[in-house]
C-alpha cells in the first residue's frame, strides 16, 4: 500500500481538499469520501472542503452544509492541501489561490493529461477513477458508511454505471467492498445517475430531436443554448445526462454535446465509442480528461469550434 497519503495527512494539523470547476460524481465523491475518512479516522484535524455547489442529485450522504462554496481563505494557510480529480491548476481556479499558499500540495487524479501541479500525489491514467485511486491509498477498515457511499458515486459516475472501458475487476472489488459498508447500490444509481425531473427529460428529448448526424452518420452532435436552459427551466448542472444519451445513438462513434454558458461561451464535452482519442481533441483547445470522455470551453463561433471537431475526428476514423 501507497502510505504517502496518509503520510501527509498525519503530518498535518489542517487540511483542505477541493476538486475540478462543475463538479461531477467523481470530483464530489472524491472530495467527500476523504472528508468523511479523515473526520472519521483523525478527527482532531481541522478538514474543511471547497467545491462549487454540487447538483441535487450528487448529494447521496452527509457532509453538504459543511462544504465552502465561496472558498472562504482561512486565516492561516493550510498544512495540506488536497486535489482530487483534476488535471491542472485551471480546474481548480476558485481554489488556486488556497492551494498554492498551502504548506504542502498533495493531488490524486486519473487523468492522462495531468499537468503534475502538486508537490506530492498518484495519478493513476489506467485506473477507473479518482475514487478508484483514492481507494487504494487509504486503509479499508477504517472506511465508514458515508465515505464508501461517495466512492461509490465516483466509480458509477465516472464508469458509466460499470460499462466504460477503464471498469475493471479492480473497480469491481472495490465496489463490492463499499457495498459491505452498507451502501444502497440500487437507490444511489437511480437517484444519482437515472433518475430526471420532467423539466431534465423534456430538455433531454428537445435537444436529441435537434441533433444533427455528421461524418456519414459516425458523429452526433446538439447544442442546449441559454434559451432552451431558460425555456425548460433547468439549471445548467442539469444537463449532464445528456452526452451519455448521445453516445448511445447507434452506428456512432463519437457523440459531442455544446452547452451555451455566456454569449460567445459554450462547454463542450464529447464521448467516443473505442476508435477516437476525444482527450487528444478537447486538449487543443485547452480541456482535457480520458481517451474516450474529455471536455473542454470554448470562445467563438460555435460552429467553426464544430467544424474544427469533426475534421480531427476524421483523421481518427
Amino acid at each position: 500500500m501507497n502510505r504517502s497519503l496518509l503520510d501527509s495527512i498525519e503530518a498535518a494539523k489542517t487540511i483542505g481538499i477541493t476538486g475540478h470547476i462543475h463538479p461531477d460524481g467523481d470530483s464530489v465523491g472524491s472530495c467527500m469520501a476523504l472528508y468523511h475518512y479523515i473526520r472519521s479516522t483523525y478527527p482532531e484535524k481541522t478538514v474543511q472542503v471547497y467545491l462549487e455547489k454540487p447538483a441535487d442529485n450528487l448529494m447521496v450522504a452527509d457532509g453538504f452544509d459543511s462544504i465552502d462554496s465561496d472558498f472562504t481563505k482561512p486565516e492561516t494557510p493550510y498544512d495540506l492541501f488536497v486535489v482530487l480529480d483534476c488535471s491542472s491548476a485551471e480546474r481548480f481556479a476558485p481554489a488556486k489561490e488556497l492551494v498554492e499558499e498551502a504548506v504542502k500540495t498533495y493531488v490524486v487524479d486519473h487523468h492522462m493529461t495531468n499537468t503534475h501541479f502538486a508537490d506530492d500525489g498518484v495519478i493513476l491514467p489506467d485506473a477507473s477513477s479518482t475514487c478508484e485511486v483514492l481507494y487504494d491509498l487509504i486503509e479499508d477498515d477504517k472506511i465508514n458508511r458515508a465515505a464508501a457511499t461517495f466512492l461509490y458515486l465516483g466509480i458509477v459516475h465516472d464508469t458509466g454505471v460499470f460499462r466504460f472501458p477503464a471498469c475493471t475487476e479492480h473497480t469491481m472489488q472495490i465496489a463490492g467492498r463499499m457495498l459491505t459498508k452498507g451502501v444502497n447500490a440500487q437507490q444511489l444509481i437511480d437517484d444519482s445517475f437515472y433518475r430526471k425531473t420532467y423539466a431534465q427529460n423534456r430538455l433531454i428529448g428537445d435537444a436529441v430531436a435537434r441533433s444533427e448526424l455528421l461524418l456519414d452518420g459516425k458523429m452526433i452532435y446538439t447544442v442546449v443554448t441559454l434559451d432552451d436552459i431558460a425555456k425548460f427551466g433547468v439549471g445548467p448542472k442539469e444537463t449532464e445526462g445528456l452526452i451519455d444519451q448521445l453516445r448511445l445513438t447507434k452506428g456512432i462513434e463519437v457523440a459531442v454535446f455544446a452547452r451555451q454558458e455566456d454569449i460567445d461561451t459554450y462547454k463542450i464535452s464529447m464521448r467516443a465509442i473505442e476508435k477516437v482519442n476525444v482527450a487528444s481533441i478537447c486538449a487543443s483547445f485547452g480541456g482535457g480528461g480520458h481517451i474516450f470522455a474529455a471536455g473542454c470551453t470554448v470562445k467563438g463561433n460555435l460552429s467553426d469550434y464544430i467544424t474544427q471537431i469533426s475534421a480531427m475526428v476524421l483523421l481518427q476514423l
